[in-house]
């Protein structure tokens, strides 16, 4: 199942503020994540959401199924992202 994606303008100012070699990780896997569409996994302690871990850090991303679209909205360390 192959997924649209789509950067919220929050996400990529937190990419740019990463050190450039963790921000290429994670375009990465976000990407490979919507083209295979493993990989996100559901929030636990929270109603709604979902995440794609790569490394220490987070992505919290919205999934939609009409149509199919990843909307990541928030990129940080996971100990800080869980917090906002």
């Amino acid at each position: 199942m192959s997924f649209e994606l789509r950067w919220d303008l929050k996400a990529e100012e937190q990419l740019d503020k990463l050190p450039k070699e963790i921000s290429i990780r994670i375009v990465k896997k976000v990407a490979q994540v919507a083209e295979t569409g493993r990989g996100i996994e559901a929030l636990k302690e929270f109603k709604y959401g979902h995440k794609i871990r790569v490394g220490d850090y987070r992505a919290l991303v919205d999934v939609y199924y009409d149509p199919d679209l990843i909307v990541v909205r928030v990129v940080d360390h996971r100990g800080k992202i869980y917090k906002r």
